[in-house]
């Protein structure tokens, strides 16, 4: 658990250094859905006292089980 979040991490390190920001993204679904989804995901971790180094991990896996998939920006 602890080597998935570590490369999580970086994976999310080496996106902040790239010109885009990742988003979430579902065929047929609104940014303003993927926000609620996105937000609900966030609350049931913060919900079930996930320590802070797992809480993007945890949600990530929330989005991943609610069928959305992270993408790159390429604008």
């Amino acid at each position: 658990m602890i080597k998935n979040a570590g490369m999580l991490i970086a994976v999310l390190m080496l996106a902040g250094c790239a010109s885009s920001k990742p988003f979430w993204a579902k065929p047929n679904v609104s940014s303003d859905d993927t926000y609620t989804q996105l937000s609900e995901c966030r609350f049931q971790v913060g919900l079930n006292k996930v320590p802070k180094s797992e809480q993007e991990l945890m949600v990530a896996h929330c989005m991943r089980g609610k069928g959305f998939r992270l993408l790159a920006n390429d604008s």
